[in-house]
């Protein structure tokens, strides 16, 4: 069976598309000071890099497009601002590309290592290069001092016309202004959600700063301006330390519409699934209260972070917002969750030392979360397995409490084998470790179109499937995937990244093709509920075991990435399901 997923072939529909995943910051300046809009940036330590060996004495320095004919040869490290750049002779000592692509001829010879930033490298694998070799795809952002490059954290872009430009002054250590973004991604619960209110940015002291925001959510699946449609976010927080480091404590405060799942697919790729084609494969329930936190970030790659929070959870009902598409079929039922309070204290772990957000090459990216969670006054029930007999359904708990345990991760490793040679590996998942059945907000489920593409939409849901709405009821689930990609060749579009979402770890650049990619991947993935008293079933294993290997559903696949869109094809490794799954995904499947 065929199913065309994300299909972005609407690319005209350039309104929506702006709105699906645009921030834009108002910030009170100087009548006619262009707005400063915050473009992704290369690693601090890449940066440090290049500048020392760009501005070093002995640094032999050219700018524009360069070849170095086989016959020539340039002795001591060179350094070329702008491309592109043909290298068939020899330089001995390191090559250092600043916004420009490089390609080596089989003649040329390099004694020391090879680093280009903002473009690609071609031919490496034919050259003779004694150093390391590393690429990164995100420009510089420098400004010129005589013959030296200095690093500018920002890029000046002209804002919009109708963006107007108040007379407050500038002062780059304090920033406020006024946020107009999005609150989520199109869904059939919010249509899309836009946030507006102000922010600020201040310091109040040598290395103190005060951050905070307070902002309205308008979900404008049906504007009727009730409590349903009117949301929140306010947060404050004040940071301790430098930029590369600090701790930070802080309060939120929210009412907010959350995913039941939101691991599988990328925000985007729900938006315009659901926008386009009428195809919202999240769930959604609502958050109401506040939190306290504290984060350490031990650096610009890695953080750790405590939370507690109070808050009421509910079910939500699926609404009518419009779509391109499909525009006389009805949604999918939004399934109940178990609705009630909630206090837990959550940790948290943030590693990412990619060395591209929306290309990695190399580098790990790792998240691990672990929640001690209570529930109380529960007036939903907890699904078809959570009671003694199977199959049940299980009334609301009789002393409407709930107290469980349950963690999440994701763990992502990038390696370069060639020059166009990348292997991903992946890791995830997560689930109950303790206590009472997990509230159904927090249940899992595995397959279709994410990430277990093979197969059907939550085939692996623990019976959840047969109910309306088909929600995850599984207690644990595992997924492992690795994908080998080569590059085969074309690249064109312009080098800039265009910020299309306002959390920076994931970008999604429509503009720019960069490919294709022949991609070879595969997965295997396992979800499973816990038994729980006389709970029998294939899909039911006791607490303290895992499910053998030989039970995981696997699936094999190949596609051609082209940098905004990758088109796949996947099938099971069940001789039963003879079909092949044709998936189109936006930006890498991870």
């Amino acid at each position: 069976m065929t199913r065309a997923v994300l299909a972005l072939l609407v690319l005209a529909a350039a309104g929506p598309a702006w709105a699906q995943d645009t921030t834009i910051t108002i910030r009170p300046a100087r009548r006619g000071a262009a707005e400063r809009l915050a473009l992704r940036q290369l690693p601090r330590d890449v940066v440090d890099d290049v500048l020392r060996l760009f501005n070093a004495e002995s640094t032999i320095r050219l700018t524009g497009s360069t070849r170095i004919p086989a016959a020539r040869g340039i002795d001591g490290d060179l350094a070329i601002l702008g491309g592109p750049v043909v290298v068939g002779g020899r330089v001995s000592g390191a090559l250092v590309v600043v916004n420009g692509d490089v390609i080596f001829e089989s003649s040329a010879v390099v004694g020391g290592p090879v680093l280009v930033v903002g473009g690609t490298i071609q031919g490496a694998d034919r050259a003779s290069i004694q150093g390391e070799i590393r690429a990164y795809r995100d420009p510089l952002r420098y400004r010129r001092q005589g013959d030296h490059l200095v690093f500018a954290q920002e890029h000046a872009f002209q804002p919009p016309r109708w963006i107007e430009q108040y007379g407050w002054g500038e002062d780059q250590a304090n920033q406020a202004g006024i946020l107009l973004a999005l609150a989520g991604t199109y869904n059939r619960i919010e249509g899309l959600p836009i946030l507006f209110g102000p922010r600020a940015d201040l310091r109040v002291a040598d290395q103190v700063r005060f951050q905070a925001d307070a902002t309205a959510i308008f979900r404008t699946s049906d504007i009727s301006f009730d409590s349903n449609d009117i949301g929140y976010r306010a947060r404050a927080e004040f940071v301790l330390g430098s930029l590369k480091s600090n701790l930070g404590i802080g309060l939120r405060g929210f009412d907010a519409v959350a995913p039941v799942e939101p691991w599988p697919l990328k925000d985007f790729e729900v938006g315009w699934a659901s926008f386009l084609f009428h195809r919202d494969y999240r769930d959604y329930y609502r958050r109401h209260g506040g939190s306290v936190y504290a984060t350490l970030r031990l650096s610009p790659d890695l953080s750790f972070t405590a939370e507690g929070r109070d808050e009421r959870e509910s079910s939500l009902d699926a609404r009518t917002p419009w779509t391109l598409f499909r525009t006389a079929e009805t949604w999918r039922l939004n399934p109940t969750v178990t609705d009630g309070m909630y206090r837990s204290a959550i940790g948290s772990i943030h590693l990412d030392s990619r060395n591209d957000r929306g290309a990695p090459s190399a580098g790990w990216f790792v998240t691990g979360e672990y929640e001690l969670g209570q529930g109380r006054d529960i007036t939903g029930d907890l699904g078809p397995i959570a009671c003694f007999a199977f199959p049940c359904v299980a009334p609301a708990l009789a002393d409407g409490k709930l107290d469980y345990q349950r963690i999440a991760f994701d763990i992502r490793r990038y390696l370069r084998l060639s020059p166009s040679g990348r292997l991903n590996l992946r890791l995830a998942g997560g689930g109950w470790v303790g206590g009472e059945p997990l509230p159904l907000q927090r249940r899992l489920s595995l397959g279709y179109p994410d990430p277990l593409p093979g197969y059907g939409f939550r085939q692996f849901s623990c019976d959840g499937s047969e109910l309306a709405g088909e929600p995850a009821l599984c207690d644990r689930a595992v997924v492992a995937q690795a994908e080998f990609r080569t590059h085969l060749g074309f690249d064109f579009g312009p080098k800039w990244a265009s910020d299309w979402g306002d959390n920076g770890d994931e970008h999604y650049e429509p503009f720019h093709v960069s490919g294709p990619d022949l991609v070879l991947f595969a997965d295997a993935g396992r979800a499973w509920s816990v038994s729980r008293g006389g709970s029998a079933g294939p899909d039911i294993i006791p607490a303290d075991r895992l499910p053998s290997l030989s039970t995981f559903r696997t699936d094999l696949g190949l596609g051609l990435d082209f940098g905004p869109l990758g088109f796949y094809l996947a099938k099971p490794l069940d001789q039963a399901i003879r079909t092949v799954t044709f998936t189109v995904r936006m930006g890498r499947r991870f």
